[in-house]
């Protein structure tokens, strides 16, 4: 029998374009996560805020719902940028990837600069979700100290809540940025 039938193909280094894909997709669905686990957290905290709430009279009550709303919007709307966001980034990457890229010199190097990229925007993105996650701890504490100050406790919710997606958004923006730079240097 024939051997040569049975081989598994070699693998080969992935192409710019594979790793591109791999690297942008990776990063956005980091940032999807991030997005969701803090959208969660400022979520709970809202509805422990709620949980202190019910005793009192229905201004309170419907200053809850309005907040819960508020939050429901910002997290559609983060979800929806984010998503928006990374097709957009793909289209405008790829068109301007096969427009232009067409030499393989360099792949190498381009391939080291692409995972330092990414890497660097990982970590940035790790690193404004802890710290977000540590601000809506510490406001969730001050919460239990602090006791009756719901509208203020609210506010501070919403605010992080909006903060964080258009910090996650600078950072997301800045990756696309770095990654246009890198492969505009041809």
């Amino acid at each position: 029998m024939n051997n040569s039938l049975w081989r598994l193909p070699r693998l080969t280094v992935p192409g710019p374009a594979l790793q591109l894909l791999a690297s942008v997709t990776l990063v956005f669905l980091l940032a999807f996560g991030a997005d969701v686990l803090l959208q969660r957290a400022v979520g709970l905290f809202v509805v422990g805020i709620i949980e202190q709430d019910t005793f009192f009279y229905s201004a309170v009550r419907q200053q809850d719902v309005f907040a819960q709303n508020i939050l429901a919007l910002i997290t559609l709307v983060s979800f929806f940028a984010l998503g928006i966001g990374f097709v957009a980034m793909l289209v405008v990457f790829f068109m301007v990837f096969y427009g232009r890229f067409r030499s393989t010199q360099s792949v190498q190097s381009r391939a080291k600069q692409l995972l330092k990229t990414s890497l660097l925007s990982l970590r940035g993105i790790a690193t404004v979700t802890f710290i977000f996650l540590v601000v809506t701890a510490i406001y969730e504490l001050f919460l239990r100290i602090v006791g009756n100050q719901p509208p203020f406790f609210l506010l501070a919710a919403l605010v992080t809540a909006s903060m964080y997606v258009f910090i996650l958004a600078y950072c997301l923006f800045a990756y696309a940025k770095e990654l246009r730079g890198m492969y505009r240097e041809q």
